[in-house]
C-alpha cells in the first residue's frame, strides 16, 4: 500500500515524552558549545513537529513548560526559552490545518521561519538585558533544523506507519 494512502496509528504519550527528554538531553550536551550556533535547538524543533502533528496533545502549555526546563537547565534568563517556545507553538497551532497537508520540504521552510522567529525573540531578550550581539552564526542552527526536517519527519512518522498484525 502506498505511504500516502496508509492510515497512521496513534502516537503514545510515552513516545512523545521520550522525544522531548531526548531533545532536552541533546540540547544540553557539551558539544553544542563547540559548534557555535550551528547545532539546532532540538527542543524547539520537536515542539514545532508535535504541535503540527499532535495539536491536541502538545500545545502552548507544553511548550511553556519545556521552555522553563530549558531555561533552568541551560542557566539562561528565566523565561527566554519559555517565551520563544510558546510563540512558536502558538504560530504553529494557528495554521496547523494548512501546514499539516504541506509536503515535508515545504514544512521545512515553515520550520525555518518558526525557528528564526524563536531565535530572534531570544536574541532580542538577551540584547535588552545587555548581552552583546553574538553574530549571524547564532541563526545557523535554524537552517540546519530546516535541512533535517524532512528526514526527521519521516523517521517519526515511521513509528506510526508500522504494519499491524493484519498486514503481516
Amino acid at each position: 500500500m502506498p505511504i500516502s494512502r496508509q492510515l497512521l496509528r496513534p502516537v503514545s504519550s510515552g513516545f512523545i515524552l521520550l522525544t522531548f527528554v531526548l531533545s532536552l538531553a541533546i540540547n544540553l550536551l557539551p558539544w553544542q558549545a563547540g559548534l557555535v550556533g550551528f547545532a539546532p535547538d532540538f527542543v524547539a524543533l520537536f515542539i514545532v513537529y508535535w504541535t503540527l502533528n499532535q495539536p491536541h496533545r502538545v500545545g502552548v502549555g507544553c511548550a511553556f513548560f519545556l521552555g522553563l526546563l530549558m531555561d533552568v537547565a541551560d542557566g539562561n534568563i528565566l523565561g527566554q526559552h519559555a517565551l520563544a517556545y510558546t510563540v512558536m507553538a502558538y504560530l504553529t497551532l494557528a495554521r496547523q490545518r494548512q501546514l499539516a497537508v504541506f509536503p515535508f520540504w515545504q514544512q521545512g521552510f515553515v520550520a525555518l521561519a518558526l525557528m528564526l522567529s524563536g531565535q530572534a525573540l531570544m536574541l532580542a531578550l538577551r540584547t535588552v538585558m545587555g548581552a552583546p550581539f553574538p553574530g549571524w552564526a547564532y541563526f545557523a542552527g535554524c537552517f540546519v533544523a530546516a535541512f533535517i526536517w524532512p528526514p526527521l519527519s519521516n523517521i517519526l512518522l515511521s513509528h506510526q506507519r508500522r504494519p499491524t498484525t493484519e498486514e503481516l
